[in-house]
């Protein structure tokens, strides 16, 4: 995007973070782009980095992170540095599960019936529904109430905590990108969500993936539309609160109707953007209104007129996370080739708490051939990783 590299050549663009992929969205050689990341033996965290490299970005410096604090905030403030990012509040007010429900206003109906209380208050009766508490990441704050035992268990352990209560639906779950920026919102093609299968993680509501290939085939035409348009209902509400930038919605698809219910919005760069638009940027090819998802997202951010672009359409292509388990906290060489034979591109991470990523393992084509279900290639990765 020749807009977007003249604006970069003239006024650099710094991003920190802990992980580097998470900023691999731009051509490598652009001029007025530096990654500061760990160096590969290092975890350090994306404030302990900017601190640490404080000396060598100077003061006026814009700067760009992947989720945003306020400690984070607080160290762009101390250091004279402008953070693009929205505020930490306006994101954490949005993507909280108590908070988002209160701000959705009238686009609350969006959701799948939904109400707040705390878990004192929490009963069974006979059929099963979800509990989120209100900070949650991959997954890891969801219950599904399916006794009175589990009741139990949180009105003994959490009685006066908030929690969003919602009806249980059963189906498929879809991830959107999207970017608002100045004239208005654009959104990518959504992508399966690969959530809870093993041995890829040992939580059930983990999510450890991105399917493009395996949504374009699963979703009808009007599923696509209607989806679009939730996350454009969803974009010009943040909007509305000066939101710019990246942000994401899940989505899930009831099995027995078809209907579509909004899930999650996460009010940052979603984990999926900088594989999104590799795939993207290998169909781009010479229309120049023609913009990948991360393009949008720094376009935005660095207030240039996307009026006139569309995201590049991809149909094929998914990512699938092997996170740390009980039974997963190294992958030898042997098996890191072997994936690599598949024809795959695959990452190593340094980490060690449970649930974290392990390996990032990405293809162009898919790893998935229905719900829940891995395709041949999804399936020969998962007997190797055993």
């Amino acid at each position: 995007m020749d807009t977007l590299n003249a604006r970069l050549s003239e006024q650099p663009l710094y991003y920190v973070t802990r992980d580097e992929e998470r900023a691999l969205g731009l051509d490598e050689k652009t001029e007025g782009y530096s990654i500061i990341s760990n160096n590969g033996q290092d975890d350090k965290s994306t404030r302990e980095l900017m601190i640490e490299k404080g000396l060598s970005v100077p003061k006026g410096s814009k700067v760009l992170v992947f989720k945003n604090t306020k400690a984070i905030e607080r160290v762009a403030e101390e250091n004279e540095w402008k953070l693009l990012n929205p505020s930490a509040v306006t994101a954490n007010t949005i993507e909280e599960k108590v908070s988002q429900y209160k701000w959705l206003g009238e686009l609350v109906s969006l959701l799948p019936p939904t109400h707040i209380t705390t878990c004192k208050e929490l009963t069974w009766g006979d059929e099963q529904y979800v509990v989120q508490f209100n900070r949650a990441h991959s997954g890891e704050g969801t219950k599904i109430i399916s006794s009175q035992a589990d009741v139990d268990e949180l009105i003994s352990k959490f009685p006066d905590r908030p929690v969003r209560v919602s009806q249980f639906i059963s189906g498929a779950m879809f991830t959107v990108n999207a970017i608002v920026h100045s004239s208005g919102v654009l959104v990518s093609n959504p992508s399966y969500q690969i959530t809870g299968l093993s041995p890829f993680t040992d939580n059930a509501f983990a999510t450890i993936g991105n399917d493009w290939g395996a949504a374009d085939s699963m979703l009808t035409s009007d599923q696509k539309q209607e989806i679009e348009n939730l996350a454009m209902q969803v974009g010009n509400r943040m909007k509305a609160d000066s939101w710019k930038g990246l942000f994401g919605i899940d989505i899930i698809v009831e099995e027995e109707t078809g209907k579509v219910y909004l899930i999650e919005i996460n009010a940052r760069q979603p984990a999926s953007t900088t594989y999104e638009s590799f795939l993207q940027k290998a169909k781009k090819q010479e229309d120049p209104k023609a913009i990948t998802t991360f393009e949008a997202h720094v376009s935005a951010l660095l207030d240039l007129n996307l009026s006139e672009y569309e995201i590049v359409s991809i149909t094929s292509g998914a990512q699938i996370i092997q996170r740390i388990t009980s039974d997963a906290v190294a992958v030898s060489s042997d098996t890191f080739d072997e994936i690599k034979s598949l024809d795959c591109t695959v990452r190593e991470y340094g980490n060690e708490k449970v649930g974290s990523e392990l390996l990032r393992i990405q293809s162009t084509e898919s790893f998935v051939e229905k719900h829940n279900q891995l395709n041949s290639l999804g399936q020969t990765i998962a007997n190797t990783l055993l």
